[in-house]
């Protein structure tokens, strides 16, 4: 399960590595954005104009994309 080491947030979390469709000022912080059950499985996730693939990829692989807390936008995730 994901754990922000900031802000405790263990629900939502965006993908540094995947930009927002179109970048404002109070716009996502991220083109994907995924919110985690408390056993840490992916319940539902926010693609903002991806390709299915990535998408696909994410979810079989959330490690490796989300890294990035929504609540506060620390990218210090702990994964247990």
């Amino acid at each position: 399960m994901p754990k922000c080491a900031r802000c405790g947030n263990t629900f939502s979390f965006g993908s540094s590595g995947v930009p927002p469709a179109a970048p404002a000022a109070n716009g996502p912080i991220s083109g994907l954005i995924a919110n985690f059950d408390k056993q840490g499985y992916i319940t539902e996730m926010d693609s903002l104009a991806n390709d299915l693939d990535l998408v696909q990829e994410a979810w079989e692989m959330p490690k490796e994309y989300f890294d990035t807390c929504y609540e506060c936008g620390s990218n210090e995730i702990i994964w247990n």
